[in-house]
């Protein structure tokens, strides 16, 4: 049954649970076909990078049309940290308020060891992440933010959102490209002035131009689940007592990372750990007794209480890890990539949804209105956000080392972290936390 709110306006929405209405899709088809807009901007995917570029386009005045495969939009995947620079982001478009009720402000990010519990570094940023970067530090359910953009996306008359609907080709004019998408055994054809891909780390828009730019396995995989406060194990509240921080806890070769997340009622954990099954070769099954495999393997020796609650966690779901070698987003005129289709990284700066957010804003705010300037916008947009993505993918190596080292690295780690002011750690995230992607493309 068609959606009512399409039918009474003549515009194609995102429609509740189903499928989409074919008739509605003939009404929408034809009069893109005997009206093309060059205002509008058609955007391939519908995840975080997507839905959030589909707003702030929107706020522009721009006429906006995203196409998304699946057939709903069932956002999978447990807990997501987002730091200032992101909150403000979504604070702009009306998200963040959506996402009050659901969402934690942790009142510190710590460090501890792995095998002792011992606590190294405390940064209670849950006061100073508004005061000092004018915006809260937030942790939540990747769905619950999936929610949040979809019911603003909702609210918004500019924007349509066709499920079920995959692009499958593009060619690009002088002023404006005309976008294939398939629904069903169905071809449409809509134009628009900018194709912009959204479409993840496995983006066709991305393969389609050029088969060599594929994600590469990095031979981690990262172990997700969640437990309810109320059945963490009695060994662990010692290590994590009741409160809001985000703690990792390091270790050789692996971290396991805790946050409390569905307004506090769940916590959620992320293990993470080489993959000695399979090495690098992501195309092969992992082993449903991997988990107590790797748990057994690479958290022996570590505190009970870790231990414990590793075992607690059930189904503990596995997330291979993967990395571009190189930012990518710009690949013709008129064809644009952003979020995990252009730079897909590891999560050890846990900035992969901040950086989808940042690119989002940051492309619409060099689109601008006057459309004779984007070839040069753009151009300024790809180089500025190479060099972001490049520094923050570099503080990703970096945290990754520190939190596996092993042998005298640890110890003097551990030195380091006891021993060097909180201020000083805290100022280290400035560049990182306080930046605006709205504002200048130049800024540091």
């Amino acid at each position: 049954m068609a959606c009512r709110r399409c039918h009474r306006s003549g515009r194609l929405h995102l429609c509740g649970q189903g499928d989409l209405s074919a008739a509605l899709i003939d009404l929408t088809t034809e009069r893109n076909r005997r009206s093309p807009n060059p205002e509008q901007i058609i955007i391939a995917g519908a995840g975080i990078a997507g839905l959030t570029l589909a707003l702030a386009l929107s706020d522009k005045g721009f006429q906006v049309r995203i196409f998304e495969k699946s057939a709903t939009l069932a956002e999978i995947g447990a807990g997501l940290q987002l730091s200032p620079n992101a909150t403000r982001l979504l604070d702009r478009l009306g998200v963040l308020e959506r996402l009050k009720h659901s969402s934690v402000e942790p009142q510190a990010i710590c460090l501890q060891d792995g095998t002792s519990g011992e606590k190294l570094l405390h940064l209670p940023i849950g006061g100073q992440a508004k005061e000092r970067w004018g915006a809260p530090y937030i942790v939540c359910h990747r769905a619950d933010l999936q929610n949040a953009l979809l019911t603003e996306v909702r609210s918004r008359s500019n924007i349509i959102v066709q499920l079920q609907s995959a692009v499958t080709h593009h060619k690009a004019d002088a002023e404006t490209i005309l976008v294939r998408a398939q629904y069903h055994d169905r071809i449409e054809e809509h134009r628009g002035a900018l194709l912009v891909g959204a479409d993840g780390v496995w983006s066709n828009t991305r393969t389609a131009m050029s088969d060599t730019d594929r994600a590469r396995y990095t031979g981690t995989i990262a172990w997700r689940s969640s437990v309810a406060v109320d059945e963490l194990p009695e060994s662990f509240n010692a290590l994590m007592p009741p409160g809001t921080n985000v703690i990792a806890w390091t270790g050789a070769n692996a971290h396991l990372i805790a946050y409390p997340i569905r307004s506090g009622q769940m916590i959620n954990f992320v293990a993470v750990a080489p993959d000695r099954q399979n090495g690098r070769r992501w195309d092969l099954q992992i082993n449903p007794e991997g988990v107590s495999q790797t748990f057994v393997r690479e958290f022996a020796g570590w505190h009970q209480g870790i231990r414990d609650v590793l075992r607690a966690g059930k189904p503990w779901t596995p997330w291979r890890l993967f990395e571009m070698k190189k930012c990518r987003f710009r690949l013709e005129d008129r064809l644009v990539l952003i979020g995990d289709a252009a730079h897909a990284m590891t999560p050890f700066a846990a900035q992969g949804a901040a950086m989808a957010i940042e690119d989002a804003c940051a492309l619409a705010g060099a689109l601008g209105a006057d459309n004779t300037k984007w070839d040069a916008a753009l151009g300024a947009f790809a180089s500025a956000r190479t060099q972001r993505i490049t520094a923050v993918v570099r503080r990703g190596a970096l945290n990754q080392l520190a939190y596996h080292a092993r042998g005298p690295v640890a110890v003097a780690r551990n030195i380091l972290l006891r021993n060097r002011p909180v201020e000083k750690f805290v100022k280290g995230f400035d560049w990182l936390y306080g930046f605006d992607a709205e504002g200048p493309l130049d800024q540091k």
